[in-house]
């Protein structure tokens, strides 16, 4: 359900301003990570018609220096520190809880009390809670028309991520994947709405309860930002996300263990670009390898993508919706990704992008895009009219109001 209110009452709320608390894990700037990303473009649309409080979590003291920005637009910023290592100790406290430790994890008195002050001193119109971590402050409120972006579901996530992590947490990975499951649908039992970014998620939701009321809002890309480049590409297949996330690390030791040597028989010039923050120490090694160049976190991605034949995203595992793959499409970039991957994508396969789920298949669509400049040129600028159709971020904010509609009427 993308457009509740125009189905039901042939009108848009969108003209109604609204004051709007919005309570985000993450510090949402700068946006280089897909939560931080679909919150502060959100964020950025909807002050330019409504009223927006923000209240977010900050890790680090250049992140409170980013505060500044986000009061530009803002009507109030406001901020909490966090410390990973209290965060440690407190889920530890509660390991034999039934609610998942990143409940736990994630939980700050100072955060409840500063969200507390915030209601008592101001009289809201809508609450938007970005993940159930942030979700468990407003559980409890009345009053006041509330909406939980899941962004995802984290116990799909998990529980894909229990089949293949073969490491000494599996097992508390699979218990938390139980917890989490019982979780989400608990806590958005709470809220009047919620939303996730791709129609895999809301099933998955749905099949633990059918009653919930779920809408799909996409992740979007910065149009803007992400441009085609004139540059000439050379023979570089890209991979970037955030490497300290297992459903990337493990796409890219997949990639490069099963594909890679598939696409080399052919095209031995060759090389497997790693790109993000943090990666471990298996990812790191891959560095030493002829033809694979890591580089760990970069602060724009954009020449990567300028000079790459082709953009690789191999997910066995994870949930919700890919914007790496958005952003290589933003650029012009062909994409070849898996079924899992692409899920979210309301696109043509084999016209927008490439997809495959054995790497015999991934590999042949990887050189048929490279022997074939006039085959990349047409994968790539169907891409980017796919995005600019329908992933802009003014578009997505529509859907997002929309549903703000259907819980304030």
């Amino acid at each position: 359900m993308n457009h509740p209110i125009k189905a039901r009452f042939g009108f848009v709320f969108h003209s109604s301003r609204m004051k709007i608390l919005f309570l985000n894990l993450r510090f949402p700037y700068p946006p280089h990570r897909g939560d931080r990303i679909r919150a502060y473009h959100f964020i950025k649309q909807l002050a330019r018609r409504h009223s927006v409080t923000i209240v977010s979590f900050f890790e680090s003291d250049q992140e409170e220096a980013y505060v500044k920005h986000l009061r530009s637009f803002c009507d109030r910023v406001e901020s909490v520190r966090f410390h990973h290592g209290r965060a440690r100790l407190n889920a530890l406290l509660h390991c034999l809880s039934n609610s998942p430790l990143q409940v736990y994890y994630w939980f700050v008195p100072q955060m409840q009390r500063a969200i507390n002050r915030l209601l008592d001193q101001h009289g809201y119109d809508l609450i938007h809670a970005q993940l159930f971590r942030m979700g468990q402050y407003v559980a409890h409120v009345k009053g006041v028309p509330k909406m939980l972006d899941l962004c995802d579901s984290f116990g799909l996530n998990l529980s894909r991520r229990a089949v293949l992590d073969k490491n000494f947490i599996r097992t508390l990975v699979k218990l938390e994947a139980k917890r989490v499951r019982h979780y989400e649908v608990e806590i958005m039992n709470s809220f009047d709405w919620g939303t996730v970014a791709a129609t895999i998620d809301r099933d998955y939701l749905l099949k633990q309860d059918d009653s919930l009321k779920l809408s799909v809002v996409p992740m979007g890309v910065d149009l803007e930002h992400f441009q085609p480049s004139s540059i000439e590409y050379r023979p570089h297949i890209l991979f970037t996300g955030t490497m300290s996330y297992f459903p990337n690390w493990d796409a890219v030791l997949y990639f490069h263990t099963e594909i890679f040597p598939l696409v080399q028989e052919k095209h031995p010039e060759t090389v497997f670009y790693v790109v993000g923050s943090a990666p471990p120490n298996q990812v790191r090694k891959l560095g030493n390898h002829k033809n694979v160049v890591v580089t760990g976190y970069v602060q724009d991605t954009r020449p990567y993508f300028d000079d790459t034949a082709v953009f690789v995203s191999p997910m066995r595992s994870g949930s919700g919706f890919q914007v790496k793959n958005l952003e290589a499409m933003a650029m012009r970039v062909p994409v070849v990704t898996s079924s899992l991957c692409a899920s979210g994508l309301d696109g043509r396969v084999g016209k927008d992008y490439l997809v495959g789920d054995s790497p015999e298949v991934i590999a042949k669509h990887i050189n048929e895009l490279i022997e074939s400049p006039d085959y990349r040129k047409a994968i790539g600028t169907a891409g980017r009219h796919l995005v600019e159709e329908k992933y802009s971020w003014d578009v997505l904010v529509n859907q997002l109001e929309d549903v703000y509609s259907e819980i304030c009427h």
